[in-house]
């Protein structure tokens, strides 16, 4: 699908490279340039799109905050979007290895030769680097935060699945996500007609929607994330409330912070609202504590897609970690 023409990306110069290969599947990233000029290297954004891990694209505007675009252009920053391995056919230890993969990419000469032989060459700066991740990609925010703090400025993190192992994600559900009723055959039928052995890291298709909401619904997408970690020593390093309990744990400068609707009914708020509690006793004492805050607000799964940058409340929440970022 093409999704470069979208008035989200607007004002944008966009990049499509291969990070990683698995199985002869390349795996790419995408990679945004501001088209106005900047004296200096770039700050960055490193942004991880959503999709329930099963679906979505590093470009799907559906998922793309508008918000993200307007900071970018707003300070003149790189956004590299990574794609990643998708469940069901991946599992969450491979979505964990592809991210490590890519934050081992982006610091090799390849990102800074694409940008230097650009129309108007420029580079970015890897010392300011701002995380954000939206749902799954929001799971995803943190855990990348936790196995990077010290090397980022801060972090941000939009209605995250934390706790892919609770009853919402692992039972039947009896509140639907956005109301709608997927029937299970959509799951079986997948399983029966696609073989998991072929990875899958981009795909946005209605088919492929169907078998996200599918599986929210209906329980598979905790065990999808956690096929073959059960008995892992890695377990860990794929739920983030476990890692809040091993000894280490950094958090960046600019904290981590949270935006989720109180409406929210594909991840129950409360699952946002345990790990910020628990991540402030984790840290209380050190300056970082009172950084890592959850803002709430009236609105369903979400409801910041189309927000621009402006909006009062959103660019009061990330004060904190924009000043931080850009520091």
């Amino acid at each position: 699908m093409d999704f470069q023409s979208n008035p989200k990306y607007q004002g944008f110069d966009l990049f499509q490279v291969s990070y990683k290969k698995v199985a002869n599947h390349e795996i790419e990233t995408t990679i945004l340039v501001p088209q106005t000029p900047y004296t200096g290297k770039r700050p960055t954004i490193i942004r991880i799109h959503g999709g329930g891990l099963i679906m979505g694209d590093s470009l799907y505007p559906q998922f793309w905050p508008q918000w993200l675009s307007d900071l970018a252009l707003k300070h003149g920053a790189v956004i590299v979007s990574p794609n990643y391995r998708l469940l069901p056919e991946a599992t969450g230890l491979d979505i964990y290895d592809d991210l490590e993969d890519f934050w081992t990419w982006l610091h090799t000469p390849e990102i800074h030769d694409i940008l230097k032989n650009h129309t108007a060459p420029t580079d970015i700066d890897l010392d300011r680097i701002l995380l954000a991740g939206d749902s799954a990609g929001g799971l995803l925010s943190v855990n990348f935060t936790l196995s990077h703090g010290a090397e980022i400025r801060a972090a941000t993190a939009a209605y995250p699945c934390i706790s892919l192992d609770a009853p919402e994600f692992t039972n039947t559900r009896t509140i639907l996500p956005f109301g709608l009723s997927t029937p299970e055959s959509v799951i079986t039928d997948y399983l029966a007609s696609n073989p998991l052995d072929s990875p899958v890291s981009s795909d946005a298709t209605p088919a492929r929607m169907s078998l996200m909401f599918a599986g929210i619904q209906h329980g598979g997408l905790g065990p999808w994330y956690a096929r073959g970690s059960q008995d892992s020593p890695r377990r860990g390093l794929i739920y983030p409330l476990e890692r809040l309990e091993q000894p280490g744990i950094q958090f960046p400068r600019g904290g981590l912070t949270i935006t989720h609707g109180r409406q929210d009914s594909v991840v129950p708020v409360k699952q946002s609202e345990r790990f910020v509690a628990r991540a402030r006793e984790v840290t209380k004492g050190q300056e970082v504590s009172e950084k890592i805050v959850l803002v709430l607000q009236d609105g369903e799964h979400g409801f910041d897609s189309e927000l621009r940058y402006e909006e009062a409340w959103l660019k009061g929440a990330l004060k904190t970690a924009v000043d931080a970022w850009l520091e």
